[in-house]
């Protein structure tokens, strides 16, 4: 093939590999709390920053007995849940935690307490709303101030829940309301974030799951930074099976198209015109030729017995032909 064509080839496969379109896989659900969800009442940009942070993100659409969650290992995220969980996939999540894995459930008047009892854990979410005079706008969108984990509280100063509910029973949490929030006339400064160890794993509850939703996600950005490092774990399962009605309204595929900037387009023109003009003038060989030039005559070259005898002997005035005779019978 002449080369000339095969240059042009080269030039046009470069092209289309930088400006070819991708197609990227697109769902969409209108399902409260799901990850596929992009509204407000979804939690898709919580996600998308867990992925940001290096987290992969693995939705889980069936019953965690057919997806066999006690083999895997990471992070379990239960939000919002709102239907049972039986007794085979209590036995799943409880394998999942005893391997040393972290469970997230982030509930407030869902079945988030079914797991909490089924586990027998010294911790519920209250089915009363949480009432507090801190609030942002209205007094729907209580705020939270006082963050006992540093880690949480890492330049974050509030976190914005929208209609919490309160954890109860728990011996201590992560993160409070105020000293008069009040639950159902009782008045205390409940934890609205609680952790509590099991067996080699840990269960971590949080009494309003709007916190991680998109409403409020500007809100609480930092605060949702810092639970993903908080939570650890490469792989977060996000629990799409326990949301009524989960359905997926748009599956299909999304083409983004790649646009080459003119100045970039030129300068790649002439970058692989210069490569191909230099390959053809011979230019790599004459460098490779010089460079092993100064290299040789950088490090020297390897002198032999007999010239450097010969050199020895005029240098001194003696016979050429002796000093051979000598250097032979001596077996030089």
């Amino acid at each position: 093939m002449n080369r000339t064509v095969k240059y042009l080839t080269l030039l046009l496969l470069l092209f289309a590999l930088i400006t070819m379109p991708i197609t990227v896989p697109l769902f969409k659900s209108s399902t409260q709390y799901s990850i596929f969800n992009w509204n407000w009442d979804g939690t898709s940009k919580f996600a998308r920053l867990a992925g940001s942070m290096g987290r992969e993100i693995v939705p889980i659409f069936e019953s965690f007995d057919i997806a066999n969650i006690s083999e895997k290992s990471g992070v379990l995220l239960i939000i919002g849940p709102n239907m049972t969980f039986t007794d085979a996939e209590v036995a799943q999540i409880r394998a999942f935690l005893e391997r040393g894995n972290t469970v997230l459930i982030a509930d407030d008047f869902g079945t988030g307490n079914d797991i909490l009892r089924a586990l027998k854990l010294p911790v519920g979410i209250s089915e009363y709303p949480l009432r507090d005079f801190f609030y942002e706008t209205d007094d729907r969108l209580i705020v939270a101030v006082r963050i006992e984990n540093p880690l949480l509280a890492r330049n974050v100063s509030r976190i914005v829940t929208n209609e919490p509910s309160g954890i109860i029973v728990a011996r201590e949490g992560e993160a409070y309301a105020s000293r008069v929030a009040m639950i159902n006339l009782h008045r205390r400064m409940f934890p609205i974030m609680a952790e509590v160890p099991y067996g080699k794993g840990r269960v971590i509850v949080l009494s309003d799951p709007d916190v991680l939703a998109n409403m409020q996600f500007r809100d609480n950005e930092q605060f949702l930074r810092n639970l993903v490092d908080y939570l650890g774990g490469g792989t977060f399962y996000f629990d799409e099976a326990h949301h009524p009605d989960f359905s997926l309204y748009t599956v299909g595929t999304v083409t983004v198209t790649r646009v080459l900037p003119k100045d970039r387009a030129g300068e790649l023109i002439l970058a692989v015109a210069t490569l191909l003009l230099a390959r053809e003038l011979g230019l790599f060989s004459a460098l490779g030729r010089l460079i092993h030039r100064l290299l040789s005559r950088f490090f020297g070259r390897k002198v032999g017995t007999e010239e450097l005898a010969l050199a020895l002997a005029k240098e001194r005035g003696w016979d050429e032909g002796e000093v051979l005779e000598m250097l032979r019978r001596m077996g030089g």
